[in-house]
């Protein structure tokens, strides 16, 4: 079915499905859903969007690592837009997250959304999370695992990935040096066994190699 909803572009009569991956920090997207972006991203027009561009602290984050993340992936070019909600802080913030998910709403033309789970123990993840299904409710909502904070992910949908675009996601996600140093856990979620060996379970669990696994929140057909 994912193939369906994100390869309408298959048929040149048919327009590119737009894509909008939310992100409420700069590497949970690489972390999250690149993978599948990856695997549909020549038949998808993409936007991504990170609510988060320093900390609560005031200390601005090293956006050249997303960049450099990005060019990875060779998505260089691909619209994002991060925005200057403080990290950690989120609920102080819920009002103007929700204005500019509804500006986004309401000025672009959205096919299916990637969000944070909202069964997530970040705080910053659940209030996007939350938000993000309620302005999008009419919206196809996919919800992506952050391997860190996902407690409680219950998925009901898994995509197969190839090993070369394994390995990619788990090189472009180890450009995020400053995490390794920055949290409590020194980045191991960037270790390239944990990302693999979550892979590798996800697949399992449905007879594939590799694969990411998502919550279907809204399904629009």
């Amino acid at each position: 079915m994912i193939n369906n909803i994100l390869s309408r572009g298959i048929n040149s009569k048919k327009k590119k499905t737009n894509v909008v991956v939310f992100g409420a920090h700069p590497d949970d997207f690489e972390v999250g859903c690149s993978g599948t972006i990856l695997k549909y991203f020549k038949e998808i027009n993409l936007k991504i969007v990170v609510m988060s561009d320093r900390y609560e602290n005031g200390t601005m984050r090293n956006l050249k690592e997303m960049d450099k993340s990005l060019s990875i992936l060779k998505m260089g070019k691909v619209p994002f837009t991060v925005f200057d909600i403080p990290t950690r802080i989120f609920h102080d913030y819920r009002s103007r997250i929700r204005n500019i998910l509804y500006n986004i709403a309401t000025t672009t033309d959205v096919d299916i959304v990637f969000t944070p789970p909202i069964h997530d123990i970040h705080q910053d993840h659940i209030i996007l999370a939350d938000e993000v299904i309620r302005i999008f409710r009419e919206k196809t909502i996919f919800g992506y695992e952050v391997i860190r904070s996902g407690y409680e992910f219950m998925p009901n949908m898994h995509v197969s990935l190839s090993k070369e675009i394994v390995d990619l996601k788990i090189k472009a996600s180890q450009c995020y040096k400053s995490q390794f140093s920055t949290t409590k856990s020194g980045g191991y979620y960037f270790a390239s066994d944990v990302m693999k060996g979550l892979m590798r379970a996800r697949g399992a669990q449905f007879g594939f190699e590799y694969a990411e696994a998502f919550v279907v929140y809204q399904l629009k057909l």
